[in-house]
């Protein structure tokens, strides 16, 4: 079909097409204009980062953080959401990307703005609303809260990363200190997907490469924070980045409160990092200066203000060091007894359970007045049926018959009235039935039912179940059983055979273990100029008890005793363990001499005849 031209139609759609080039042409330009003032803001924000020697110069936001304090291994960390600009994150889930303000009032205003103005932004000064993210890319004061309040209204851990993964360029500190924790919590909560492992997870990496650019701007609870993520992850970061926030933290030991001070003790334990024993030595000394004063109360946690040491934070931070062995110092830990003197109620089960575990780890006596208070609270829960974990209570058994109870004898009335149900033996583990029953003969206690309940529970349970030292502790008990009653008149308990075998073993090799001491060498060869026959590391007639010098034809066991058979604040008291030991050889025939080692130091310092006087006296007293 033939066209029709139309005549001035050619002259018509020349001169549209001049009005639309030209306005074409003015778009492009201030389009142009737009991206050139954006990029020389971004080279002056460079330039301005470079002379500072810093990389990262986004502002806080004024966000702020609220620490509440937990279950004990975990903190909550609230982002800032109030202000001009935060997103809130409701029923609606609202979420929207952020714009630079030049977009958003324009550019002419932009342009208008004064250069200095637009540097002091840029460096992030003081005052100044907008900030140089990382790469470049604008933020405000306002977008820390928004990026909080995102963080935090996720609803699951796939959530959490798919922020991570979207906006981590933009997040400061507290953003990226919330993001840690929020993914942790998830993990515990198991809202994350089946099977995930952080370490495969590239979202993870890129928190780790922000974790990595922010880390010298972290304060103290960012830092409790990561590493409290990272232990319940069972993450191990890259480039050595714990080291690196360890380093931290030891730069701010004096800053620590006491939440993020449990927190970090808790990680760093669980991690088994090779620097952790030396930050708990650093941080131990601030649990003291964090207690109430000895006339005051110790309280719970809710009731706990200005940064004061609840039951539940030193109650962890005591068994987390003791987990790892470090000792928290003598004035600490008597402190303590006097809160627990003076009100154990205070103290919930757990709480109370973690606390005396950690007195008999550390060796050091509480007094008798404390060790009154945790046997008359323990009695009055279990009568009360107050709900008691069975770990709680393995490890409060544990504690107190470490010390032998009190002397007027409340653990052993405590065990044999108590009723086995509450105990929850069923629903403990293997250590735990082992510590409750060793716990229980070691207390003397083998008449009662809740002694008869733990051995008939052993039945319940295979032998691969038990560890080394709990197999050990096993067969002390049976041990000891049988030296109360070795014709099973009184107590008719028998012990599953997985316990005389591979209990007996075990109890065996702590014999193969003992090394010759030179305090023990010295002994020896005073008895020696007595003109006695002594030998060393001689077994009983039984084969079942190791006897350090043994006068064989007296039939007397000589026996050196070192610090570790002493409580460490009473150096002169020896420690029940011991006192098991001297009654077991006493049971078998042996005439049981003890030598001190504070005794015989005192001794050796004063020469030759001296030692041999206060030997030749000791071994008469038996003789």
């Amino acid at each position: 079909m033939a066209s029709t031209i139309v005549p001035g139609a050619s002259s018509d759609i020349a001169s549209v097409c001049r009005v639309c080039c030209g306005d074409m042409a003015r778009v492009l330009a201030s389009f142009a204009r737009r991206r050139a003032l954006d990029a020389l803001e971004r080279w002056t924000a460079s330039r301005a980062i470079a002379a500072r020697g810093r990389s990262d110069v986004a502002s806080d936001g004024g966000a702020t953080t609220t620490t509440r304090e937990g279950d004990g291994d975990e903190a909550s960390v609230e982002g800032a959401v109030g202000g001009k600009g935060a997103v809130s994150v409701g029923d609606g889930r609202a979420r929207r990307e952020y714009v630079p303000r030049y977009r958003r009032e324009g550019f002419a205003a932009a342009e208008a703005r004064p250069r200095a103005r637009r540097e002091s932004r840029a460096r992030g000064s003081e005052g100044a609303t907008t900030a140089f993210a990382y790469g470049g890319e604008r933020a405000s004061r306002n977008l820390s809260p928004e990026l909080n309040s995102e963080i935090t209204g996720a609803r699951t851990g796939e959530e959490i990363l798919e922020h991570i993964r979207t906006r981590c360029h933009l997040y400061n500190r507290v953003n990226c200190a919330t993001a840690w924790h929020r993914l942790a919590k998830s993990a515990r909560q198991r809202s994350l997907p089946r099977g995930w492992n952080a370490s495969q997870d590239t979202r993870i990496m890129d928190l780790e490469e922000t974790t990595l650019r922010l880390l010298e701007t972290f304060e103290v609870q960012n830092l409790s924070n990561f590493v409290w993520a990272c232990a319940v992850l069972k993450y191990r970061p890259r480039h050595d980045l714990l080291s690196l926030a360890m380093d931290s933290m030891e730069a701010k030991v004096d800053e620590f409160y006491p939440q993020a001070l449990t927190n970090t003790l808790w990680a760093v334990a669980v991690m088994k990092h090779p620097r952790a024993k030396h930050l708990a030595a650093l941080l131990a000394p601030q649990i003291l200066t964090h207690l109430p004063e000895p006339d005051q109360e110790l309280q719970q946690v809710e009731s706990v203000k200005g940064g004061i040491f609840s039951t539940q934070t030193v109650s962890n931070a005591l068994w987390t060091l003791a987990s790892m062995g470090v000792h928290p110092g003598y004035e600490l830990l008597d402190r303590l007894a006097i809160f627990i003197t003076k009100g154990a109620e205070t103290f919930k089960a757990q709480e109370l359970s973690n606390s005396v575990w950690a007195y008999g780890q550390f060796a050091h006596h509480p007094g008798e007045a404390a060790l009154c208070a945790f046997e008359q609270s323990l009695r009055e829960r279990l009568e009360r049926r107050e709900e008691f974990a069975t770990q709680a209570l393995s490890n409060s058994c544990i504690g107190l018959s470490l010390f032998g109870g009190s002397e007027s004898g409340g653990l052993c009335r405590l065990f044999n009235e108590a009723n086995p149900s509450l105990f929850r033996l069923s629903e403990g583990n293997s250590q735990d039935i082992s510590n409750i029953t060793w716990s229980i003969a070691a207390g003397g206690a083998f008449e009662s039912k809740l002694y008869k309940a733990a051995v008939r529970e052993l039945f319940r349970r295979d032998a691969k179940d038990f560890q080394h030292e709990g197999l050990k502790m096993l067969y002390h008990a049976r041990l000891m059983q049988h030296d109360f009653d070795p014709d099973r008149k009184l107590v008719d308990v028998v012990f599953p055979d997985y316990v005389s075998e591979l209990g007996h073993r075990a109890w065996l090799e702590q014999n193969k273990k003992t090394q010759v001491s030179t305090f023990q060498e010295r002994v020896i060869e005073t008895v020696r100029k007595l003109g006695y026959e002594p030998t060393m590391e001689q077994m009983t007639e039984d084969g079942l008890m190791s006897i350090d010098i043994c006068i064989r034809e007296k039939h007397i066991a000589i026996e050196c005793d070192g610090p570790s058979h002493f409580y460490t604040n009473l150096t002169e008291t020896t420690n029940h363990k011991t006192m098991l030991r001297n009654k077991a050889l006493a049971l078998r025939g042996w005439k049981v001499v003890a030598v001190p080692y504070y005794e015989w130091a005192l001794e050796w310092s004063s020469g030759d005849a001296a030692v041999k006087a206060y030997m030749e006296r000791r071994l008469r007293e038996v003789e």
